[in-house]
């Protein structure tokens, strides 16, 4: 047994006698930086110094390796911006230290970095308002111990890309911070941060690079002296969203077939701005202020005539007839969102609308073009023919994956169509829209 004690005992003073002393091949920086970049390869640790107005820039490695590392080019400086460049002749992960004031106006982590730091002060007031304070690019990650905003001044805004990782045990302040998360992660541990945390998440899709998957506001609270963190999400999307719909309808055929009202189709375009509320994980409400058009082609030669429309002989001079109205009014739709991205949603939705104006339009070329974009001949303006009011109910499928197209929908208007006393018929239509 002594023998067996005796051998590990040798054995521990060899490996103690061939361990390798750690050596720093240090070069300092006697300038103010504003900016740092961080490329790959290394393991680079941010050290505070407040009252060092230079830094000190080292490679920390073993004795063996210490003549590669002098003939490493570890970083330039340039216009105020400090760049760790990629690390290709040592071993991966090889430690790197930057020690000075940690208060830089941002922060560039490429792909695969990583970083940690002790301390960092934000100063997003040394540079332009549209500059990402902070940028995390791909699989990089950086955990900072502390985190500190010293006023509002110097409110940060954060991006987190592509399975890059942040991670901040200790965030203070008075200020807010911008967080948008780009299927990444974002952790911390203790909030003492007098202002909130906008924690804005996305998620890649098909056919648009991200779209917006969850929001979430986290601030604190003084109670009874103490400061409370509350986080919860925020339902309301306060962006407008622009809407456009092109459709027919068919139907609204009345009993008498010289009825002036006869049509051979309705083209229907709804344009407008939307806005969204999270009503849970699957569920959501939109609303906002929409214009709808309508544009009527008759089958008869019409006029217009002591308030009504007159269908005319025939025999006289060629013409076509064609009636607009102009709709503006509130919709309402109820989203329900499928799949685990929640690229498609099927929605149910109302559509309230006030009558703003109408027309009848006189074509007698059949020369002119008579589309969608020119209005060739004469304009009558109507008065009390529609209905001054609208009621549409409709049902439509929405998707991410048919390019320009967005969904269908397909609808129908819950009031008549034409003002009471101007006909008899119980006009019935159902369209079909094309959401782009």
């Amino acid at each position: 047994m002594k023998r067996i004690f005796l051998s590990l005992a040798i054995l521990l003073a060899a490996q103690i006698g061939f361990a390798q002393e750690e050596v720093a091949i240090e070069q300092n920086i006697n300038q103010r930086i504003n900016e740092l970049e961080i490329y790959s390869g290394w393991n680079v640790h941010l050290i505070h110094h407040e009252a060092d107005s230079g830094y000190r820039v080292a490679i920390i490695t073993e004795d063996d390796l210490a003549a590669r590392a002098y003939n490493v080019q570890l970083c330039n400086v340039k216009d105020q911006t400090l760049t760790i460049l990629e690390n290709t002749q040592l071993p991966r992960g090889t430690v790197v230290e930057i020690e000075g004031p940690m208060t830089f106006g941002q922060i560039n982590l490429l792909n695969r970095a990583m970083v940690e730091a002790d301390y960092v002060v934000a100063s997003a007031a040394s540079v332009p308002e549209d500059l990402t304070n902070l940028n995390l690019s791909k699989h990089s990650s950086f955990h900072v111990r502390h985190y500190h905003i010293p006023n509002p001044d110097n409110s940060p805004s954060m991006e987190i890309w592509d399975h890059a990782q942040l991670t901040i045990d200790t965030i203070s302040g008075e200020g807010n911070v911008m967080i948008n998360v780009y299927e990444g992660d974002f952790q911390y541990s203790t909030n003492i941060l007098r202002g909130k945390i906008n924690l804005c998440e996305h998620e890649n899709t098909s056919d648009w690079p991200y779209k917006q998957r969850d929001w979430r506001v986290i601030k604190t609270k003084e109670v009874d002296g103490e400061l409370v963190t509350t986080d919860r999400k925020k339902v309301w999307n306060d962006a407008l969203v622009l809407g456009v719909g092109i459709g027919l309808q068919h139907g609204n055929t009345p009993t008498n077939p010289n009825s002036p009202f006869l049509q051979y189709n309705t083209v229907y375009v709804n344009i407008g701005f939307t806005t969204y509320f999270k009503l849970g994980n699957r569920w959501g409400l939109r609303t906002g202020l929409q214009w709808n058009e309508n544009r009527k082609s008759l089958c008869h030669q019409v006029k217009y005539e002591n308030d009504e429309l007159i269908v005319v002989d025939g025999q006289g001079d060629y013409q076509r007839n064609r009636l607009y109205n102009l709709y503006m009014g509130i919709p309402v739709s109820l989203d329900y969102y499928l799949g685990k991205r929640q690229t498609e949603s099927f929605s149910l939705d109302l559509y309230c609308g006030r009558l703003l104006g109408e027309t009848l339009v006189t074509s007698k070329d059949p020369t002119k073009p008579f589309g969608l974009v020119l209005f060739p001949g004469t304009k009558d303006h109507l008065d009390n023919i529609f209905n001054p009011w609208k009621l549409e109910v409709g049902l439509s499928f929405s998707t991410h994956h048919l390019g320009i197209i967005h969904g269908i929908r397909v609808f129908t208007n819950l009031l008549p169509e034409y003002k009471p006393g101007v006909t008899t018929d119980k006009f019935r239509s159902v369209g079909v829209e094309i959401k782009l």
